[in-house]
């Protein structure tokens, strides 16, 4: 609201402070004779008296539109030159409280700056004195989440105008943030730990791009209008092209083309685009599918029994229980407190058939936690980039289901040795590609924050070095001892004699795999044949199952 009268108050100290002090030497004598005049800035702006007095040559310099740089402060203030020391201690302070800034130039001309800046004062700073209202230098809550974005791109046009340099845009960024942090889509914009304040600069002037009619951004664009300095330029860029991004991994921007043909041009991720843009309100309960997964609801997993190799049930045990979620949140916030992420990383390996997912399902029915099934060769994709971009997506689609959920969901990924392996040497577009995924996986396993990622391999000699420490726990399956067999055996055909199950023990090295192979085999042959002897044909196909595994037999297809 205008007062007419507190802005002619100011306007008088300005014009007597700015006209008794130009062009003559700030002695103690001349600026204790002034105490009379600087009452209503010192008030208003809540400076001190020498602060009001250099402030008011600045205020009339703002009014009358000149500048003020290193030349013209000595001619106001250089009669006694030691004084500039004084004055240039009160333009920092003034700067501190938001009421002058230093003019920044581009890199080309930096070294021109720093012998010859120019202070100004802030435009917020002359408004309140033309109007004579002290809540205009506050930053003002605002009634929607687009007014705030509205404030936001005035700070990021005053970076591209070279007003304020990078962090003073961030700082006044987070700042804004935080005063209107009960906006939901605020509230969903700082949930994420990883998303820097630079980060959150980025997507928010893509989202105002958005709001402008723009349908696809331009990054570097938004970096250069971010970042001042040319090499923190390139070092977020570089991040964009190592998948070490927090707006991609976030799932917060995606890439606007699917080939990759202009990978400079984003977009907001559609979660993204329904929360800024769409209504947060509507969205929050909005069930969020993991992309390329099958989900298997651990309510609808049938519980069976499982026998295992006395090494094995006992690993098998100690993290089933670890899974259980009252020891799961012990856990992770024992990791927590040690700055450990809090990520749990399984492999199980071993033996074909020997029971590896099967241990999964029966951990998730047993803890209540859904699994998120992903089939490895779901990621693999002709196009150059798209494979990557498959593969990431699975990792940040969970982390965003993982959000609306109570309990973790285990994300699984089977049969994982295409992606495990041994690096390769980058002498092709293929191996670059694989190379690249494995980065992918290694830093998503790095960086695993309250979750389950179990992976299965058969080939465990080939797994790459950089994986296995990355994996909290490690269980070799190996083929099930004569004992173990003879129990999965029982269990599975109750019905047959235990001299038949004997005899198929003896004679067969079957894994639990086989053995239900054989099951349904028998269940097959049975609705075709009521009147087939179980007993002789189990014998029968144990053995051929047997022989169709052995370890000597020649493989089939190509030799690697």
């Amino acid at each position: 609201m205008t007062n007419m009268q507190v802005s002619k108050d100011l306007l008088s100290s300005v014009q007597h402070l700015s006209s008794e002090t130009k062009g003559q030497a700030l002695t103690d004598e001349l600026i204790n004779s002034l105490v009379d005049y600087s009452g209503p800035i010192m008030d208003f702006f809540g400076i001190t008296h020498f602060q009001a007095i250099v402030f008011a040559i600045y205020l009339e310099a703002k009014i009358k539109d000149r500048d003020i740089d290193l030349e013209r402060m000595v001619d106001i203030f250089g009669k006694k030159l030691s004084m500039i020391a004084e004055v240039n201690l009160a333009l920092e302070e003034l700067k501190n409280k938001k009421l002058v800034y230093t003019k920044r130039h581009d890199f080309s001309i930096r070294r021109k700056e720093e012998h010859n800046s120019i202070t100004c004062v802030v435009d917020t700073a002359a408004a309140a004195l033309m109007k004579g209202d002290k809540s205009l230098l506050e930053a003002a809550k605002v009634g929607s989440f687009f007014s705030l974005l509205t404030q936001i791109r005035e700070l990021i046009v005053k970076r591209i105008d070279l007003i304020i340099n990078t962090d003073e845009l961030c700082d006044e960024l987070m700042g804004l943030l935080q005063l209107n942090k009960e906006f939901p889509e605020v509230e969903w914009l700082l949930s994420f730990s990883d998303v820097s304040k630079y980060d959150l600069a980025i997507l928010l002037n893509i989202c105002i791009e958005h709001i402008e009619g723009q349908e696809e951004v331009n990054i570097d664009k938004m970096i250069r209008e971010t970042y001042a300095e040319i090499q923190d330029r390139v070092r977020y860029t570089r991040k964009i092209k190592e998948n070490q991004c927090a707006l991609f991994t976030n799932d917060l921007i995606v890439n606007s083309d699917d080939d990759f043909s202009f990978v400079s041009y984003v977009r907001l991720s559609d979660h993204s685009m329904d929360v800024l843009l769409g209504g947060y309100k509507e969205t929050v309960n909005k069930v969020v599918k993991p992309k390329l997964c099958t989900v298997y609801k651990a309510d609808k997993i049938k519980k069976e029994t499982l026998f295992y190799n006395e090494a094995e049930r006992k690993q098998v045990e100690t993290i089933g229980r670890a899974l259980e979620e009252e020891n799961f949140q012990k856990l992770t916030a024992k990791l927590k407190e040690k700055g450990l992420r809090t990520g749990i990383n399984i492999l199980l390996y071993g033996v074909a058939g020997g029971g590896k997912t099967s241990t999964v399902m029966q951990w998730a029915a047993a803890t209540g936690r859904d699994i998120f099934f992903l089939d490895i060769s779901s990621v693999q994709s002709k196009f150059v980039g798209e494979a990557e971009k498959q593969l990431q997506s699975v990792w940040t689609s969970y982390r965003e289901c993982r959000k609306s959920m109570k309990l973790a969901p285990i994300l699984l990924f089977n049969e994982a040795d295409a992606i495990l392996g041994t690096r390769m040497q980058a002498d092709s577009s293929a191996s670059k590609s694989y190379n690249t995924l494995q980065n992918i996986m290694l830093q998503n396993m790095e960086d695993f924050e309250d979750g389950i990622f179990i992976a299965t391999t058969n080939l465990a000699s080939h797994l790459d070095p950089a994986f296995e420490r990355r994996f909290l726990y490690k269980v070799e399956y190996k083929k099930p001892e004569a004992e173990v067999r003879k129990q999965i055996l029982s269990n599975v055909f109750s019905h047959v004699s235990e001299k038949t199950i004997d005899e198929i023990n003896e004679s067969c090295m079957l894994t639990g795999g086989m053995i239900q192979n054989v099951h349904k085999k028998i269940l097959i042959g049975s609705l075709l044949d009521e009147e087939m002897n179980n007993e002789a044909a189990i014998v029968a196909l144990c053995k051929e199952e047997f022989v169709l595994n052995k370890a000597n037999r020649k493989p089939i297809g190509f030799i690697q």
